[in-house]
């Protein structure tokens, strides 16, 4: 089962599911807002101008795209690359999220469903995580709701420091101070181990774990087994001053990245062994929409690019859980549909590169 993308994006569906329970129409907009480049307002206020005048070109009401445009052109706090997602409809804005680490995703759109698949590969791309330094005496916590973004909280254990270096002394005495010292570690790990598995029953989905290397088997060996599936030991790392923190973050990064392309070859796979059983999985949009409208759908799987060139016919699918506004439309766009149909029906929605079927668009159901 797809259970670690369950865990990682449920918290983006339901906001996208929010979003589709308004009638509609919406306005959506996500450009790339990053302010670390040499003329960077400039070059957002001339990007937003071009944006400003293709959505008036599709109707929108002018009053709503200036209050878009005000959010777009605020200030946010990304020190780097960011992109942001404005959805607006009937007069006010639903949703305002700023992405750090954007992909090439773009929106912008009027129309009868929000434009968020862009968005929701690039939000589902940034995990909660759990940065944990460690060392004998203790931890250091850095608790984030989406890497890279600032910390939602930090922490720290400081155990017991008596007895906690070995020392070469000889005869019976110096096993007994042997005996101290990994009891003391072994005590300190457990402090750090409570912690980190109230962390993780709060949602974390990654704990990168970084510093003394002794701490770090220690805290291998006394988490529960969900718990140690999660662990990333990291290379770079350390409670110790003057330690990097660039190359932590960057440690940070790679890890993230690798548990991303984890999770979609292990989606790829399930996808493709039920694919082979009859009645597992739906392959292509006329497969994937009847099993929508039942409810059938555990998992969806959407190419953007490919499903965005394609169209549905509300009025052919009826039951299909849209906005009311989409359903008055004789077409819509396929990508658009899926991703409102899906999440209204409480399946997960993977975005990616798949190339499933020919129109973008593929099912694992749930029976």
């Amino acid at each position: 089962m797809v259970a670690n993308n369950l865990a990682r994006n449920g918290k983006n569906t339901r906001l996208v599911s929010e979003i589709c329970q308004h009638p509609g129409p919406f306005l959506s907009v996500y450009l790339d807002v990053r302010r670390d480049v040499e003329e960077a307002v400039h070059q957002l206020n001339v990007r937003w101008r071009s944006s400003r005048e293709e959505l008036l070109r599709q109707g929108a009401p002018p009053d709503l795209v200036e209050t878009v445009g005000d959010r777009i052109l605020a200030e946010q706090h990304a020190s780097g690359a960011a992109a942001r997602m404005v959805v607006a409809a009937d007069g006010r804005i639903l949703m305002d999220d700023v992405v750090t680490v954007p992909g090439d995703h773009q929106a912008l759109t009027w129309g009868p469903l929000p434009d968020l698949t862009g968005w929701l590969a690039d939000r589902n791309a940034m995990l909660p995580l759990l940065v944990v330094l460690a060392d004998r005496e203790g931890a250091e916590f850095e608790r984030y709701e989406a890497w890279p973004e600032t910390p939602k909280a930090t922490a720290s254990v400081q155990g017991e420091t008596e007895h906690l270096t070995k020392v070469a002394v000889g005869g019976w005495s110096h096993k007994r101070y042997q005996r101290r010292a990994e009891n003391v570690w072994h005590r300190n790990a457990e402090q750090v181990v409570t912690e980190i598995e109230e962390q993780v029953g709060a949602g974390v989905r990654i704990v990168a774990l970084a510093g003394d290397v002794r701490a770090q088997r220690e805290i291998h060996q006394s988490v529960s087994e969900r718990t140690r599936a999660l662990l990333v030991d990291l290379e770079s790392g350390s409670r110790a001053a003057g330690a990097s923190r660039e190359a932590l973050d960057h440690a940070v990064d790679q890890a993230i990245r690798n548990v991303v392309i984890t999770d979609h070859l292990e989606a790829i796979r399930e996808l493709e062994q039920e694919a082979g059983r009859q009645g597992a999985a739906a392959i292509g949009l006329d497969d994937v929409l009847p099993k929508l409208v039942q409810g059938q759908v555990r998992t969806v799987f959407i190419t953007p690019d490919t499903a965005a060139a394609r169209t549905v016919r509300p009025g052919g699918h009826p039951g299909i859980p849209l906005p009311k506004g989409a359903l008055e439309q004789d077409a819509v766009r396929a990508d658009l549909a899926v991703l409102c149909a899906a999440v209204a029906t409480d399946a997960e929605v993977l975005v990616g590169p798949w190339k499933f079927s020919d129109d973008g668009v593929a099912a694992i159901l749930r029976w």
